[in-house]
């Protein structure tokens, strides 16, 4: 006869594999280590075969029947998540955790308005945020680590929905002390003798310098980061430009030594918005969260969070 698996145990089974660590998920869940290796011996010996391999200095490994086990107990959490949301609702109360993916790049610009408008309505709904590239944010989606994503238009495939909340034109980081920081705003052709700082992420390996190709110029890859953060020092420091999409949150961007310029080349706007899985019912939470989103965008916030031509940043 199987025995009875619970909620909790699935739980930090589920943690341990999405994290890599026993340390992590215990960390993560404000748990013992031994609560968790307990839980993963516990299922393990129900199920008859080993879901992790430990490696020494390596920590775990999934082995490839706990990949399937794994993808499982993730799909019932996340269905027992809408049940347990849908049942509260019965009583008038939102309650649940969102897990939101977001493009790491536009994260700090996107995620804190939605985030707090919603939760003013509604807060005992609380969040788990995952950030990556591109591909990570179809693969949390696609593996049931998100019930929704926040990215470009470019990562859906036909088993995703796009829900556009609005288009973000490209514009300039300088330095200050940069002569063409006393523009109102820029071309290309203004930037390409001077050296370029690249956002170096998947499917964003090339993407800025190559609009330079497109329009028949040619620029210097000076350095390549994977963080914002670093780009936005390098520039202060007078090491060259970026491009960007996302408008800057921060408001002291010209103490630091930065200035953002509008970019005057007709270059189409990339599409940012809500990414779904298709045919998939999303927890209660989720579709108030996209409702509040639909009303942001109307209210235009998100519109408000470009650069463009006709408002530029000084």
């Amino acid at each position: 006869m199987p025995g009875s698996l619970t909620l909790k145990q699935m739980r930090y089974v589920e943690a341990t594999g999405r994290l890599g660590s026993i340390a992590a998920a215990a960390e993560a869940l404000s748990i013992s280590q031994s609560s968790i290796t307990a839980a993963i011996d516990a299922l393990e010996a129900e199920l008859g075969f080993g879901i992790f391999t430990r490696v020494p200095a390596k920590g775990i490994q999934k082995t490839p029947g706990g990949s399937d086990t794994l993808k499982l107990i993730s799909q019932f959490l996340a269905r027992y998540s809408e049940f347990e949301a849908e049942l509260y609702a019965l009583g008038g109360a939102v309650t649940g955790t969102i897990r939101l993916a977001c493009f790491a790049t536009a994260a700090a610009t996107f995620l804190p308005p939605a985030i707090k408008q919603f939760q003013s309505e509604f807060p005992n709904v609380h969040f788990e945020l995952v950030e990556g590239d591109m591909d990570n944010v179809a693969e949390y989606l696609d593996t049931g680590a998100a019930d929704i994503a926040f990215t470009y238009d470019e990562v859906i495939g036909s088993h995703h929905d796009f829900d556009l909340m609005v288009e973000l034109p490209h514009f300039a980081m300088v330095n200050t002390q940069d002569p063409l920081a006393q523009r109102a705003s820029v071309s290309l052709a203004d930037l390409q003798d001077q050296p370029m700082i690249n956002l170096q992420l998947q499917r964003s390996g090339t993407y800025y310098s190559d609009l330079f190709a497109a329009a028949g110029l040619s620029v210097q890859v000076a350095h390549a980061t994977t963080s914002v953060e670093m780009i936005r020092t390098l520039i202060a420091s007078g090491f060259g430009f970026s491009i960007l999409n996302a408008r800057p949150v921060s408001a002291a961007l010209d103490a630091r030594g930065i200035t953002v310029l509008p970019i005057t080349d007709p270059i189409p706007a990339r599409r940012f918005g809500l990414v779904t899985q298709s045919r998939v019912t999303l927890p209660y939470s989720v579709q108030r969260f996209i409702e509040c989103c639909h009303a942001l965008r109307t209210e235009g916030v998100f519109e408000n969070l470009a650069v463009r031509a006709d408002d530029p940043i000084t």
